[in-house]
């Protein structure tokens, strides 16, 4: 009978590294998150999230957090927020509830777009709880911005948001 290897790496299933479940990937990433980014001025877009060590692929690094609003909420703040030019920081979090961010969120409201992402967003249910994580997409390196896809609805052209990620399959427009 062959024996398990502890030296494996923390990817393999069986390493004594490896967290299983989600939820306990969730935990351990609520604990450390404030070592895996701090927060700069971007050359994307005003102020940008930057990765405080190397992460490797698949690195839970920080959840997106904000005040959970119903959908109609949402668009009635929308509105408000444009009126008084501000910033709007709101992710959906599904068909009836959207995270705002705006006032009331974490430093993970600072990720940029980019069309050539290292980051992607996760709906991952934690305590039966419905939660935004922002996940390493690869291996990013110290020092490196943090960026996702947004993903925004396709909007006609007067709506239209351009994209300043500077990536060379850059799609000029985020939605």
């Amino acid at each position: 009978m062959s024996q398990l290897d502890l030296s494996a790496p923390p990817t393999c299933p069986y390493s004594k590294h490896f967290v299983h479940s989600k939820s306990s990937q969730y935990k351990k990433m609520k604990q450390e998150w404030r070592n895996n980014v701090y927060l700069a001025r971007s050359k994307i877009q005003g102020l940008g999230l930057y990765a405080a060590r190397d992460l490797e692929k698949h690195t839970m690094v920080i959840e997106y957090i904000g005040e959970i609003i119903r959908s109609q909420l949402c668009d009635y703040r929308e509105k408000l927020y444009e009126a008084k030019n501000r910033g709007i920081y709101m992710f959906r979090l599904d068909d009836d509830r959207v995270v705002d961010a705006t006032i009331s969120g974490g430093l993970a409201r600072y990720i940029n777009h980019s069309c050539n992402p290292n980051c992607v967003t996760e709906k991952v249910e934690v305590d039966r709880e419905l939660r935004i994580i922002i996940f390493a997409k690869r291996r990013i390196a110290r020092g490196e911005e943090l960026a996702y896809d947004y993903q925004f609805d396709i909007e006609d052209d007067q709506h239209k948001i351009p994209c300043n990620c500077g990536a060379p399959n850059c799609r000029k427009w985020m939605n």
